[in-house]
């Protein structure tokens, strides 16, 4: 019983040392390099059929340009597992939303087309492409630029996240004919 207790207590020892380091600042929904994305309680069945729960919080490292899971247990949210999300990346939070138009609006063409048309911006799609401006390691949000009664498409933009750049003023999805 002492070993099995022994050898559980070193492999989540382990599991703690290699659980990639967070910077020791405050991550919140607004913060960088890291975000929280959200966050989430789920009850899980341990293998010997106990059930516990066990908090999730979802992160996004801009400066690594990858999505990642911690997991934690106990009221002082002692974490011991971690898993790094590289495709198919989670959709993005209201405030990635909101980043990516105000850095639409901070672009100096797309803000006047905005205020000419008084235009409105929907979208926050994720775009993922196998290389490109929106290739790995990136955060790329599609937003798009619509008539004021929302009918009528005037411009579809991609932003990075990441590098906080508009990297396709003029987005054509392939297949889209023009």
């Amino acid at each position: 019983m002492r070993r099995f207790f022994a050898a559980r207590a070193l492999a989540i020892a382990g599991m703690l040392v290699a659980a990639p380091a967070l910077p020791e600042d405050v991550v919140d929904r607004t913060s960088r390099p890291v975000r929280l994305l959200r966050s989430w309680d789920e009850t899980v069945k341990a293998p010997n059929g106990r059930e516990y729960v066990r908090h999730v919080e979802l992160l996004f490292d801009y400066g690594k340009g990858i999505a990642r899971e911690l997991y934690s247990y106990g009221d002082d949210r002692l974490m011991y597992g971690t898993r790094d999300i590289k495709q198919s990346q989670p959709g993005p939070s209201p405030e990635e939303i909101a980043e990516a138009k105000e850095l639409v609006l901070q672009d100096e063409e797309l803000s006047r087309i905005v205020a000419r048309r008084s235009a409105e911006l929907e979208g926050g799609f994720i775009l993922e492409e196998a290389r490109g401006p929106c290739g790995p390691r990136t955060r790329c949000l599609q937003i798009q630029i619509l008539t004021p009664d929302r009918l009528g498409l005037l411009r579809w933009t991609v932003v990075d996240l990441v590098t906080r750049k508009v990297v396709y003023p003029v987005y054509i999805p392939r297949g889209v004919r023009r």
